[in-house]
């Protein structure tokens, strides 16, 4: 697991975030930012697509985006569909902003 330090006051492209399934790259995941002890409340929850940044997807967090953080530590969830299973991992990163 990755794990990105930044500042409250800094707006950054988090990632690149890779999700694999058996030593596998998974396309097509979308992801959601919560609080290091909070889970979403379904799995359909977890519906933000990715950014692409310099060949790579991410989370563009801080001000003046869809992830405002305040201090404290944060967990990237992400979800894919692989037919029949839907899996949601939480292991792909953890951010601790100060």
């Amino acid at each position: 697991m990755t794990v990105w330090v930044l500042s409250r006051l800094s707006r950054e492209w988090v990632g690149p975030i890779t999700v694999t399934r058996d030593g596998v790259t998974v396309t097509g995941w979308t992801l959601t930012v919560l609080p290091r002890n909070q889970v979403p409340a379904t799995a359909e929850d977890i519906a933000e697509d990715p950014t692409e940044l310099n060949g790579g997807l991410g989370v563009l967090v801080g001000p003046d985006t869809d992830h405002v953080l305040t201090q404290g530590e944060y967990s990237i969830w992400v979800r894919y569909v692989d037919n029949p299973e839907a899996p949601v991992l939480t292991s792909v990163g953890r951010l601790i902003v100060t």
